[in-house]
C-alpha cells in the first residue's frame, strides 16, 4: 500500500477526521466526519494546513513544505502492522512552535513502531498558526481552536480506530514540542477524560498559556497588517502568512508569536505544575528532554547578542541561585562562550528543571512517571543534542530524514543502537505503561531519589540528573 512516504507494509492511510461546520469561514468549527467503512486504502490525498518554512528547517529539512496545503487539511494518518486487531495505539501530535507542522510529513513513517513494535500509529493535523490562533474577535476561545481540532481527531480515534486494529481502550496520547504542549493541555482538559490512557510528552516546553492582553497585542498588530487585504477572515494566504512571519519576527526574543491564551477551563496555571499535575486524567506519564534543547532557537543567532551581562541577567532573572547554576554550567561547558552559556540556561530553565518539577507533581499525584534524557550529539557544529533530536530516532526510519542536516555525518550504529533503545523504552510505555531497557522493566520516577534514564548512544542508563537541587523561578 502507498502512503505519504511512499509503500510501506500493512495500513498506511490518510482520513479525515472534520471539516469546517461553515465552509465558508475559515474559522469555523471543526465539524466531525467519519469513514465510509472502508478498512484499507488511502482515503484522501494528504495534506498540510497553510504554514510558512519551519524554524528549525535548518536542523530537521523541509519535510512539512512537501505537501500540498489546504485550509480544510483536517486529517490523521494512520499506519498498522498487517493482521492488526486490538493493538496498542499512540497518536502523535506534531510540534512546530504553534505555527508549523503536519501529521503527513515523510518523517512519522514508522516501521520500527508499526511493523516490528505492532502498534496503530496515528498522527494527526491540526490548525496552525493565525488560523489556529486568531479570529474576527481576537479573544482567548479562538486562540484555543487547535485543542478543539485535535479533541475531534481523538474522538474519530474512539470511534474508528478498532476497524482499523487499534484498541481505543489503550491509547497513549504522545506529541512533541508544541505538540506536547498541547497533549498536556489535553490530559488536564476533563472533556479529554477518557480519550486516551497515558500521556508521552517529548521536549514539552515549560511555556504557560498567553494572557487575553498578549493575545490582543498580537491580534491588532496582525489585524493593522492586514487591513488593506481584506482583514484577517478574507485576507489571501500569502499575505496572512506574511503577515504571520512579521509578528513572529517582531516577537522574537520576546515569546512565542501565537499560542493559546487563558480562557475556560484552559487556565493560567497550566504549567504552575503542583496545581495542574493534579488535574491530570491519565495514569501515567512519560516525559524526554535533550541536553542542549535550546541551541535550536539559538544557532542561527550572532554571539554578540550574548554579552556577559546578558547571560547574567538571565540568571538573575530565571533562577533561584543563579551562582550556581553559572557554577553547574562552567562544570558541563568549560569556557563555553555567552551564546552556548545561555543555550545552557535556557535549556534548564525551560525544559530540564521544568521536567523534574512535572515528574515530581505527577508523582506525588498518583501517576506512576517515567523520566528520560536524551544526549546523542549532533555532528552539526555548535548544535549540540538539540530540539527535535530524538524524533528521528524514535520513529527509526532514517531514510525518511536524509534531508536532516542534524544528522548528516551520524555513524549509522550510533543512529541504529540509540533508536533501538528508545523504541523499547516508548513501546513498553505504550503497551502496559511499564517501559523497558535492555528487556527489564524500568523503574518509576521516584522524588526522593530522582532519577533519569539516559540516552547517550551507549546502553541506557539510570543516572542522577546532574542539575537535581537547582531550582527555576517561575
Amino acid at each position: 500500500m502507498t502512503g505519504p512516504a511512499g509503500p510501506v507494509t500493512g495500513l498506511d492511510a490518510v482520513f479525515r477526521y472534520a471539516r469546517r461546520a461553515d465552509p465558508a469561514d475559515r474559522f469555523s468549527e471543526p465539524a466531525p466526519v467519519r469513514r465510509d467503512g472502508a478498512a484499507s486504502g488511502t482515503a484522501e490525498t494528504a495534506t498540510a494546513f497553510p504554514q510558512a518554512p519551519g524554524a528549525l528547517n535548518a536542523l530537521l529539512g523541509g519535510a512539512n513544505g512537501e505537501l500540498e496545503q489546504s485550509e480544510s487539511a483536517f486529517q490523521l494518518r494512520v499506519q498498522a502492522p498487517d493482521g492488526a486487531r486490538g493493538l496498542p495505539v499512540v497518536v502523535f501530535i506534531p510540534g512546530g512552535g504553534f505555527l508549523s507542522g503536519t501529521g503527513n510529513a515523510r518523517w512519522f513513517t514508522s516501521p520500527a513502531l508499526v511493523q516490528a513494535g505492532q502498534t496503530v500509529l496515528v498522527t494527526v493535523n491540526y490548525r496552525i498558526g493565525a488560523l489556529g490562533h486568531l479570529g474576527p474577535r481576537g479573544d482567548a476561545h479562538e486562540s484555543q481552536r487547535p485543542l478543539r481540532d485535535l479533541m475531534e481527531a481523538l474522538h474519530w480515534v474512539r470511534d474508528e480506530i478498532a476497524a482499523l486494529g487499534g484498541d481505543p481502550g489503550n491509547v497513549t496520547l504522545a506529541g512533541d514540542s508544541a505538540g506536547a504542549w498541547y497533549a498536556y493541555a489535553l490530559a488536564a482538559e476533563p472533556r479529554a477524560a477518557g480519550l486516551f490512557r497515558r500521556l508521552a510528552l517529548i521536549s514539552l516546553p515549560w511555556e504557560p498559556p498567553l494572557t487575553p492582553e498578549a493575545l490582543g497585542d498580537r491580534w491588532a498588530l496582525m489585524s493593522a497588517s492586514l487591513v488593506d487585504s481584506g482583514g484577517l477572515s478574507e485576507a489571501p494566504l500569502d499575505a496572512l502568512l506574511g503577515a504571520q512571519t512579521d509578528l513572529a519576527r517582531a516577537y522574537a526574543g520576546r515569546g512565542m508569536a501565537l499560542m493559546p491564551a487563558t480562557g475556560g477551563a484552559l487556565t493560567a496555571d497550566l504549567h504552575d505544575y503542583a496545581a495542574s499535575a493534579a488535574r491530570l486524567h491519565v495514569e501515567s506519564l512519560l516525559l524526554l528532554s535533550t541536553s542542549e534543547e535550546a541551541t535550536a532557537f539559538l544557532r542561527p543567532a550572532p554571539e554578540r547578542a550574548f554579552p556577559p551581562e546578558a547571560v547574567d541577567g538571565f540568571l538573575h532573572a530565571r533562577f533561584e541561585d543563579p551562582a550556581a547554576v553559572a557554577a553547574w554550567i562552567d562544570r558541563k561547558r568549560p569556557g563555553a562562550s555567552g551564546k552556548e552559556r545561555m543555550a545552557e540556561a535556557m535549556t534548564l530553565h525551560q525544559f530540564r528543571l521544568a521536567h523534574l518539577e512535572l515528574a515530581g507533581a505527577a508523582s506525588g499525584a498518583g501517576l506512576e512517571v517515567h523520566l528520560g534524557g536524551f544526549s546523542v550529539q549532533s555532528p552539526l557544529p555548535g548544535a549540540g543534542s538539540p530540539h527535535c533530536m530524538p524524533l528521528p530516532f524514535l520513529f527509526g526510519d532514517r531514510a525518511c530524514w536524509a534531508d536532516a542536516p542534524m544528522l548528516e555525518g551520524l555513524p549509522p550504529e550510533v543512529f541504529e543502537a540509540t533508536a533501538s533503545g528508545l523504541q523499547e523504552w516508548l513501546l513498553g510505555f505504550v503497551r502496559d505503561g511499564r517501559p523497558r531497557a535492555a528487556g527489564e522493566q524500568v523503574a518509576p520516577f521516584a522524588p526522593e531519589d530522582p532519577r533519569r534514564l539516559e540516552f547517550d548512544g551507549d546502553a541506557p542508563q539510570v543516572r542522577v540528573p546532574g542539575e537535581a537541587g537547582l531550582v527555576a523561578r517561575r
